[in-house]
């Protein structure tokens, strides 16, 4: 044990904040992820998800996992991944960004997931038999947290930033 670890935190503390690239690498305090609607599969989800979006059905609130909890992350690493809309005529997609304290949650209403927040994603009207894609993305930062979400077919972006050092940003509630 150090002669005064207070000191020796507070002085990591104050360097730090004038060479913030001192930490090269950062272990992922959550499993961070968003919700999903995959199409229903009997036997790896229960009835009681299943709901029916136009013509197919679909498992809701899934757990799509972008980074997991004890994962090694350097400053500005992003994971992106592209999304359909759910019915062609919708006009906003909601992008539900959630963390848990599990490596593994199965659902966004699991005990151990909390929401974050929500990006709203504006979508443009489409030709009849055309899909909306939507990219979505993560970006960790040293203390921060972005999700961006980018039309594919208009390249119109969209963004929102939580701040991972605040008590308040990670509550409970979905």
């Amino acid at each position: 044990i150090p002669e005064d670890p207070g000191l020796a935190v507070l002085k990591g503390a104050v360097y730090y904040g004038h060479v913030p690239k001192t930490i090269g690498r950062r272990v992922a305090r959550y499993t961070y992820g968003i919700q999903s609607w995959p199409e229903f599969d009997p036997n790896k989800h229960p009835e009681a998800k299943k709901v029916q979006i136009g013509t197919k059905f679909r498992c809701r609130d899934v757990f799509f996992k972008y980074v997991t909890k004890g994962e090694l992350l350097t400053p500005g690493y992003r994971r992106s991944q592209i999304f359909q809309a759910l019915k062609p005529d919708e006009e906003c997609l909601e992008c539900a960004i959630y963390v848990s304290d599990e490596e593994d949650p199965v659902y966004v209403d699991d005990e151990s997931c909390r929401r974050l927040g929500t990006l709203r994603v504006p979508l443009p009207r489409v030709s009849t038999g055309c899909s909306l894609e939507i990219e979505e993305t993560m970006i960790f930062g040293d203390t921060e947290l972005e999700v961006q979400a980018r039309d594919i077919y208009t390249n119109q972006q969209c963004e929102v930033s939580f701040d991972l050092l605040s008590n308040n940003v990670v509550q409970n509630g979905n």
